[in-house]
Order: structure tokens, then sequence, then C-alpha cells
């Protein structure tokens, strides 16, 4: 079997690649009776006011309906490392505290370019 061609950015003959990655779907679901149980609003569709019923009904304490997440939809948390997101540029990149730091230790914000050549040209007689 050959590997499928799948387009990979925003368009152009350089973004159709072969790629043998598997594709899962999340399948994150509601589980329980459908329609009403008479614990609150609940939605029937994509969004919208129209897809919300028993709006008025008073919410209950606990649902009699749960939302069921596999483990394909899951990922490790990102709070202690760094990471990137959206399509590029510095803005769109979240440095984790210990990077944050090496980041500091060798760009100081206040050195300008005339320090940096200094320090780049008297650092290389120290060798």
């Amino acid at each position: 079997m050959t590997t499928p061609e799948v387009s990979h950015g925003r368009g152009g003959a350089g973004n159709i690649n072969p790629d043998n990655t598997k594709y899962v779907d999340g399948e994150i679901v509601r589980e329980g009776p459908e329609g009403s149980h008479g614990d609150g609003a609940f939605s029937t569709g994509r969004g919208g006011a129209a897809n919300i019923a028993d709006a008025s009904a008073p919410a209950a304490p606990t649902r009699a309906d749960k939302e069921v997440v596999p483990e394909e939809a899951t990922r490790p948390s990102t709070d202690a490392a760094s990471f990137h997101v959206g399509r590029g540029g510095a803005a769109n990149v979240h440095l984790s505290t210990e990077d944050k730091q090496k980041h500091e230790k060798y760009h100081n914000p206040n050195e300008g370019l005339a320090d940096k050549l200094k320090h780049k040209i008297f650092n290389a007689f120290k060798k």
C-alpha cells in the first residue's frame, strides 16, 4: 500500500508530500442518556443559541451525562517547557523559566551593537 499524499501548509506543490503519520480523531464525546435530563441547559449542536435546549431549567449540582476524553486526545503539559505557537516570529515563542534565564544571560537588552563588537574583539585575544 502506498503512503497517501497530504497537504501541509497553505498551498503550493511544495506542501504536498507522502505522509505515513497515523492520524486519529480525538473522539471527545459526551456519554449518557440523550436529550433532556432535567439537570439544566444542554447543547444539541455545534453552537449558537438555537442549539441550546432547556435554557430556562435550573442547573443541577451534578449532570446525568459526562465528557469522555480518550488518551489520544490528551497531550503532555507544556507548563515547564518552552513551546511555540502561531505562524512564526519571536512573539510566538514562550520560554520556560530555565530557558528564559539562559536567554537573558547571553542577551542583554541594554547592550548596544558597539558593546557587542567590543566584547567580541577583545574576547578573541583572551583565548
